[in-house]
């Protein structure tokens, strides 16, 4: 591919010296490769120089200090640098793919014959004064120099500002972006004094900001501002971890929203495998644009976790994040809950009306959970709402506009209820603009080991116990077992040998029967002696009353499995009251329901992981 091709197929607009002849143009990828160039890097390097194509930057051209501003990403112009003898200008602007540099464009020009010799020997070229501050790239940084021009910033500051970094170079700072405050570095210069933790309007939003005048030798040579936080919300989620640190219970949360709860973000999620990994780079990629997301994946892969992770990762993330489960709310009601109604709507209305879910999720993301058992004709309405971006609510004749993201998550095939007629196909589309789907435990089982771990820190410090881990025939129980109920039947399975293990190690005999039996190994009892024949044997070693208790205890368990976990049906199975079969389970500590299609799982993350 030639230079030209990836300049159109990037978008990138030559804006320094590209149109000189004597000027060399390279297009550079993230490890500084020269992927593409011009031919006038003859006119640069000679005849000792063959072809440049191909090779490493550095193996080419010495271009300290600027080469660690072009590995950081920054945007820079016309900044002088002696090759080979030769004055030249550089000028990088780096291309980005979300949050990350792909590559950037290099210009090198020969300066002009009479330009003198000051701004290459001058002491306070700005590159050379940054130093280890350029290593602060999850910042938005800016630096400008005496009389303000802005000679370097990287993408995150552009990104605030709502513009591109090569726009922004050359530009004087109050003249560089628009719907903003006017900026301070020009007054920092002038009193010599920093201004750290300031807030500041900048394309209408309020951030935090730090500016440090730049002295060489005494003299201030320019000022760097960078953006610490990009929502001065964030300063407030931050006291609260703190708080959170520092003891529960003992300081009040500071109020950020009343409907800002997202719980988990990118780092809750556990995978070390190849498939998880594509997952959050796919995630991270598509959080920040903005688009409907459509989540799929089998119940209890943590789909809900994924959509928290979504909201985290996006701008929105100081907005609300609401939740609605469209299969646990009835037909009837689903209308009101989502788009709100006034007062006297219909009989039973709260006094003042209520506000829907989409007037909550304001500014923020609506997580619209089991999507494929919205009843069809909410579907009706909701496609009009997420086309209209307006909802009516229920017994008014006002609309309202409201700036939602919405992200959807079903279980179902929802390709095959659109052929069948159960679910909208425009509707369908609407949602699916990017679609995120998520595997089964049993297609990452490399990930295995890391969940349990997690699992097993967690239950440690809920029960107070200290499991060193699992013995060789659990985990190969464990590996064994398909999890139709992913994550949330593993959680489950960890939990109750938590409440039967002894010693420092779960055992195969302290996972449920149901999972040893489905991976081949015989029936055996919590206490881990086996249930047939094997109770004449324990006569002389094991009390009588210990003996009856296991037994019991046994015929409880199979009597509930058996009914599905209903009660009832279990009491008249062993042919007690339902009362005294609760008096039983109590005095056993029978933990139910023991059947996997009964379970309620939560979501695992790794060992290191803040999950929970």
């Amino acid at each position: 591919m030639d230079l030209a091709e990836i300049i159109e197929r990037t978008e990138f607009e030559p804006v320094f010296h590209e149109k000189q002849r004597d000027c060399w143009v390279a297009f550079l990828d993230r490890e500084l490769n020269i992927v593409s160039s011009n031919d006038a890097w003859r006119l640069l390097f000679g005849p000792a120089v063959t072809e440049v194509r191909g090779r490493r930057l550095g193996d080419v051209v010495n271009l300290a200090p600027l080469t660690s501003l072009i590995v950081s990403g920054f945007c820079f112009r016309s900044e002088p640098v002696r090759i080979l003898g030769k004055k030249v200008l550089c000028s990088y602007v780096p291309i980005l793919e979300g949050q990350r540099a792909t590559g950037g464009f290099l210009s090198v020009a020969v300066a002009r014959d009479d330009t003198g010799d000051e701004i290459w020997d001058a002491p306070d070229n700005l590159a050379r004064s940054l130093g280890p501050l350029i290593d602060i790239i999850q910042d938005g940084l800016i630096v400008v120099n005496r009389v303000g021009i802005i000679t370097l910033v990287n993408q995150h500051f552009a990104d605030a500002v709502g513009t591109r970094a090569q726009d922004m170079i050359g530009k004087h700072i109050t003249r560089a972006y628009s719907n903003s405050r006017v900026s301070r570095l020009p007054v920092v210069m002038e009193t010599g004094k920093a201004e750290i933790g300031w807030p500041h309007l900048i394309n209408g939003k309020d951030v935090v900001a730090c500016r440090y005048p730049l002295f060489r030798d005494g003299k201030v040579i320019g000022a760097l501002g960078r953006i610490m936080y990009r929502d001065v919300r964030e300063v407030t989620l931050l006291a609260n971890q703190i708080n959170s640190l520092m003891g529960k219970g003992e300081h009040k949360p500071v109020p950020i929203s009343k409907h800002c709860d997202f719980n988990y973000d990118i780092n809750s999620i556990i995978g070390h495998s190849k498939v998880m990994a594509q997952i959050k780079e796919t995630l991270l990629r598509i959080a920040d644009r903005g688009s409907n997301v459509l989540i799929i994946g089998e119940s209890g892969t943590g789909k809900e976790l994924f959509a928290h992770s979504i909201h985290a990762a996006s701008r929105r993330r100081y907005g609300p994040f609401i939740k609605v489960n469209c299969a646990a709310i009835p037909e009837h009601l689903l209308e009101s809950e989502l788009f709100g109604y006034v007062e006297g709507a219909f009989t039973g209305a709260k006094r003042g009306g209520q506000l829907g879910k989409f007037e909550l999720a304001h500014t923020g993301t609506l997580f619209l959970d089991e999507i494929g058992d919205m009843p069809l004709a909410m579907q009706a309405k909701l496609l009009r709402v997420l086309q209209e971006k307006e909802i009516t609510p229920l017994g008014s004749d006002t609309t309202k506009t409201f700036d939602v993201r919405v992200v959807a998550a079903t279980n179902a095939n929802l390709e095959q209820l659109v052929e069948e007629g159960r679910f909208r196909k425009d509707l369908y589309f609407r949602l699916n603009i990017v679609s995120l789907v998520i595997p089964p435990l049993r297609e990452r089982a490399e990930d295995l080991y890391y969940i349990v771990k997690h699992f097993v820190d967690r239950f440690n410090d809920e029960f107070g116990l200290r499991i060193q881990g699992l013995d060789p025939e659990a985990w190969d129980a464990l590996k064994g077992y398909g999890f139709p109920g992913n994550l949330r039947e593993l959680r489950n399975v960890i939990e109750s040998a938590f409440n039967v293990v002894v010693g420092p190690y779960i055992k195969r005999e302290h996972l449920p029967d149901y999972l040893t039996q489905a991976c081949g190994f015989p029936r055996v009892a919590t206490s881990g002696r086996p249930l047939e024949g094997d109770y004449g044997a324990q006569v002389g070693r094991r009390p009588l009353q210990e003996i009856m208790d296991a037994v019991e205890k046994n015929l409880i368990e199979q009597a509930i499995d058996q009914a599905g976990g209903n009660k009832l049906a279990a009491a008249a199975l062993l042919g007690i009251s339902r009362p005294g079969l609760y008096k039983k389970i109590q005095r056993h500590g029978i933990r139910y329901p023991l059947s996997p299609k009964h379970g309620e799982f939560k979501e695992a993350s790794h060992e290191s992981s803040k999950y929970h």
